[in-house]
């Protein structure tokens, strides 16, 4: 048995070394050196009080900065609900174990879990702050049940963040002066999930879509950096297991073919919001305010009463809505005051949308019906001021939308390939068209 005291903390080093080497000598020894007032605890019990432990791994963790304070909240699949935080006197991670008692798998997962907590308070107190949680991401379900990260930066960069994962769901939140940033992916529906390479490039599409909207809307380079590192880290280290999912109130699961997969985007469903702080920089007129919304989103359904009978569609969707002052020469910094002479600028107000919906349809085990549709539109209005004065008033709309026919694809591949074989046979045996890029939302209505 180890005794453990209530007063202090024990290191996660000296538990599991208590752990390997005990035996009656060491427990011993031990026991004589404890106060009198100590709770004594046996390993793989419950203790009277819960024990805390400080995480003293052989990795370096810099103390963390004084106005970042941060709790990390797991729960293990054993049932055990356990709090990671920083130590008060800046040497690293405490452990403490509110309920329940730890397996030596989750210790393990534990010590590995505060190395991503670290690296994710370190990012909040970075100038500019980021949002480095990927790490956050990499626990094993099956030992750690939930995870949920609450952190605080307080003063001129005052910032909250929350950060929830399960084996169903991630989620994100940040708040700060700036502006808010807050995603949640769906995990449930394994189903729809593509190979690594087809998330990837998925993953990478949607960052050249956020970079776009951001250079078109003079979106803050720090906020939307923000909504990258968070964007990728819940959309990173998918868990591999399952491949069917549940359609209708009735237990009917439907798995879908590595053609289905092939026409949707590979990423699980999401949506995604980042919200900047609107700002009136023009005291002669309030309401022209810097502003930067947007909204991007993916959305998938699977009915049907059976592999042979079955309907998919995914929906991914973008909305942008930005405004902004400049000034009339290029490079030349801007400062409205109530003097007429300073009211030189261009004010641009900015509406995109985007949207790809893929439809896929079987009848008795046949792909009948397989579409592709996508559009794109802008809207961009920009009013010229000249010493207060409306000089012009310029909007310019653009709309694209495309439609495909995917199954006319397959079957152009197919007759290709080698006629003499089935099209069922050929969706299933043979490497299908990669359509890549054009399944994936596109926001510029000149590149569709």
């Amino acid at each position: 048995m180890t005794a453990i005291s209530s007063i202090g903390n024990l290191s996660v080093n000296t538990l599991l070394n208590a752990t390997r080497q005990a035996n009656d000598s060491a427990a011993s020894q031990t026991a004589q050196t404890l106060p009198a007032a100590s709770t004594q605890v046996t390993l793989g019990q419950a203790a009277t009080h819960s024990p805390v432990y400080s995480l003293a791994k052989t990795i370096t963790i810099a103390p963390p900065v004084s106005n970042t304070q941060g709790t990390l909240s797991v729960k293990t699949a054993g049932g055990a609900l356990v709090e990671l935080s920083q130590a008060s006197d800046g040497s690293g991670i405490e452990m403490n174990v509110k309920e329940g008692t730890l397996s030596d798998a989750e210790r393990s997962a534990l010590e590995k879990l505060s190395e991503g907590f670290s690296k994710a308070l370190d990012s909040l107190s970075g100038q500019p702050p980021r949002l480095d949680l990927t790490a956050l991401t990499k626990f094993n379900s099956a030992v750690l049940k939930s995870v949920d990260l609450h952190a605080t930066v307080a003063g001129d960069n005052k910032l909250t963040l929350d950060f929830h994962a399960d084996s169903n769901t991630r989620s994100v939140k940040s708040s700060g002066a700036i502006g808010t940033v807050n995603i949640s992916v769906d995990m449930s529906k394994r189903a729809i999930l593509g190979n690594e390479s087809q998330q990837q490039r998925a993953l990478n599409q949607y960052l050249k879509q956020f970079d776009r909207a951001q250079s078109r809307g003079e979106g803050d380079s720090t906020l939307m950096a923000m909504f990258k590192d968070a964007f990728t880290a819940l959309n990173s280290n998918y868990s591999e297991s399952g491949t069917s999912v549940k359609s209708g109130r009735e237990t009917t699961y439907i798995s879908l073919t590595r053609s289905d997969k092939n026409m949707l985007s590979g990423l699980a469903d999401f949506t995604a919001s980042l919200t900047q702080t609107p700002v009136s920089i023009n005291p002669t007129r309030l309401g022209e305010v810097d502003s930067f919304s947007y909204q991007v989103s993916q959305a998938s359904t699977i009915t049907g009463t059976s592999d042979q009978n079955r309907n998919i569609t995914q929906k991914q969707q973008s909305h942008l809505t930005a405004s902004f002052h400049k000034a009339l020469t290029a490079g030349l910094q801007l400062n409205l005051t109530t003097d007429r002479n300073s009211q030189n600028y261009f004010y641009t107000q900015i509406d995109d949308k985007a949207e790809s919906t893929t439809e896929i349809e079987y009848r008795k085990g046949a792909l009948v019906s397989a579409t592709l549709d996508r559009s794109a539109s802008t809207a961009t209005r920009v009013q010229k001021y000249v010493k207060g004065w409306l000089e012009s008033d310029t909007a310019t709309p653009q709309q694209t939308s495309k439609s495909t026919d995917l199954l006319a694809e397959l079957q152009t591949a197919w007759d290709k390939a080698d006629s003499r074989m089935s099209f069922a046979d050929y969706l299933r045996q043979h490497s299908l068209p990669d359509f890549g890029d054009k399944v994936l939302l596109e926001s510029d209505p000149q590149a569709l």
